[in-house]
């Protein structure tokens, strides 16, 4: 089974730029929610940095600045490099990374860790591909035309 990195549409052949939207704006309610119900240092510093990627990626999204765009694929960058410290903080409580969701429980706090690591990556997939579709509408704009000369 081969996954591809891009795709031209969003899932039910909708546009990838709605679908950045809503990205942006899933991820901002969820940070918020998240501050709310568990507050701690923690999700203080992940909230400023989902505010300032989110914010990039609506503004990027709505005036077609793929440079705002990157910003959010930094932001999921950092988010996968994270995982891999957030499993080790769960299991050997360490860092707060189970206060950080609201839990004490190893399970639990696992699993919300593996379900966020999965929609990040879903949603890093179709920005991605929205940013290579402004990129090449940015390069396809900016060729030079040819003109027939009698």
């Amino acid at each position: 089974m081969k996954i591809d990195l891009t795709v031209e549409n969003g899932p039910c052949n909708t546009e990838l730029r709605s679908w950045c939207l809503g990205i942006a704006i899933y991820w901002l309610i969820q940070i918020t929610i998240g501050v709310i119900f568990a507050p701690n240092v923690l999700n203080f510093v992940g909230f400023a940095i989902t505010v300032v990627a989110n914010i990039c990626l609506l503004i990027g999204t709505q005036r077609e600045k793929r440079v705002l765009v990157l910003v959010w694929l930094i932001f999921a960058a950092i988010e996968a490099i994270s995982f891999p410290f957030a499993v080790l903080g769960v299991i050997f409580h360490y860092g707060g990374y189970r206060e950080a969701v609201g839990t004490s429980s190893v399970f639990a706090a696992l699993l919300i860790y593996i379900i966020t690591f999965l929609l990040i990556a879903f949603s890093a997939r179709l920005v991605y591909s929205f940013y290579l579709q402004l990129k090449n509408n940015e390069a396809g704009s900016q060729a030079p035309r040819t003109l027939n000369v009698v």
